[in-house]
């Protein structure tokens, strides 16, 4: 879920976040939007109860964009453990990127982006855009040189919003 808040108010909507059960992820962006949420629950049901109910009516919050990802795909292997992912939360920079592809070829460019190394997840999505992916990097130049020099000149990729998570610390 992408969310626009108060301006200056991110922190108070990552800590109303963060006490919701179905949300597993939540950080601070700069970007197009405020804050993006990493929502997952064994049911449809359920997250649209949380995202109605309970997101929606968290202050501050101006606007959010949801992005469904069908959890089918393991992402061609790549999975990592929260040994791993604490070492990338302290000592990576880190981004989600949102892609918009050509008609039909979202599973061709899951695939191509399966080969980029720094790319750790990926999904193809239902809403506003086709797929998402999450970069890892040691810096912010070196997530927009993935970017630009790797996932944008992808053949099937028409265009991508880049939203640079600020650690969570």
């Amino acid at each position: 879920m992408l969310i626009s808040c108060d301006s200056g108010l991110d922190s108070y909507v990552i800590l109303n976040l963060k006490l919701i059960d179905t949300v597993k992820e939540v950080y601070g962006c700069f970007g197009a939007y405020d804050v993006i949420a990493k929502m997952e629950s064994d049911s449809e049901d359920k997250l649209k109860k949380s995202i109605t109910q309970r997101i929606r009516k968290v202050p501050k919050i101006q606007a959010t964009v949801t992005l469904m990802a069908d959890n089918k795909n393991d992402f061609f292997g790549k999975t990592l453990s929260s040994d791993e992912r604490e070492v990338l939360d302290i000592h990576s920079s880190q981004a989600y990127v949102a892609i918009d592809c050509k008609r039909a070829k979202e599973d061709q460019v899951l695939r191509d982006l399966s080969n980029i190394p720094e790319v750790i997840e990926g999904d193809i999505v239902i809403g506003s855009y086709d797929l998402i992916c999450k970069v890892v990097a040691p810096t912010y130049n070196d997530i927009s040189d993935i970017v630009t020099k790797k996932i944008r000149r992808m053949e099937n990729v028409k265009s991508t919003t880049t939203l640079n998570l600020i650690p969570n610390r």
